[in-house]
């Protein structure tokens, strides 16, 4: 039996390949809901390949993911850069399934003769009558400013994890999370009442994502700083429907 590397009431973290864990836990999760390595080159000369930021992500978004770990669960939630939809589409069709963008007022300004990197894609593939959510948090897209924490460098704002959580599951469900980064899926579960398994390969991520949720207050301000504050509609103030 593999052990946790964090557990409480509501999370529990592994550390590990998420091709070799999964297959060692015991659960039945509604939902997955997961945000892994993408299919983006980041190599070559210009202003895109001399920036820092490339620097950063490389080895995060180059290599992309085996799209089985999504067999685990018919509702699920994938985010993706525009190389792996069409793979994504075509496995979601098999059911309902849903594009959902997330459109960043503040992206990296990386052009080069093309378009900005402002719009990232969630492929969601569910069965019928598994779409949740209030009337506003099923809008297909969210215009919600990137994260700037620096705790992961693909990290993803909390409450646009959070509306993602509330669409595709309920009170009580349990979320998987094969590719957890700093643990944003696992704090948004928290703090709606959801349980979340979450694997990372990476050590530190695990240590950054088991400080995050031992926290007593959870939910990130406008600071980046975790405190009390409940995350609801009024803070998708330029979503619409």
């Amino acid at each position: 039996m593999i052990t946790p590397y964090y557990c409480d009431e509501w999370t529990k973290i592994y550390c590990g390949d998420c091709e070799d864990v999964i297959p060692q836990l015991d659960i039945k999760p509604d939902l997955i809901l997961t945000d892994p390595p993408y299919v983006i080159s980041t190599s070559g000369g210009g202003i895109g390949g001399q920036r820092k930021y490339l620097s950063d992500i490389k080895g995060f978004t180059d290599d992309g993911f085996n799209l089985d770990v999504l067999n685990y669960c018919d509702n699920w939630m994938c985010f993706c850069s525009k190389d792996q939809l069409i793979d994504l589409l075509v496995k979601a069709s098999k059911q309902r399934w849903m594009l959902v963008t997330w459109n960043k007022p503040n992206p990296t300004p990386l052009t080069k003769g093309n378009y900005l990197p402002d719009t990232e894609y969630i492929v969601h593939s569910f069965a019928s009558g598994h779409c949740y959510g209030g009337y506003s948090d099923k809008a297909r897209y969210i215009v919600y400013p990137a994260q700037q924490n620096n705790l992961h460098p693909n990290e993803k704002p909390l409450p646009v994890m959070m509306k993602l959580v509330r669409v595709g599951s309920r009170d009580g469900d349990l979320i998987l999370d094969p590719f957890m980064g700093s643990g944003t899926t696992a704090v948004a579960a928290k703090s709606l009442g959801r349980k979340c398994v979450c694997i990372e390969r990476e050590e530190r991520y695990c240590e950054i994502a088991s400080k995050r949720l031992a926290q007593e207050y959870l939910p990130l301000n406008a600071d980046g700083k975790e405190d009390s504050r409940t995350m609801m509609q009024e803070d998708f103030p330029n979503m619409s429907d």
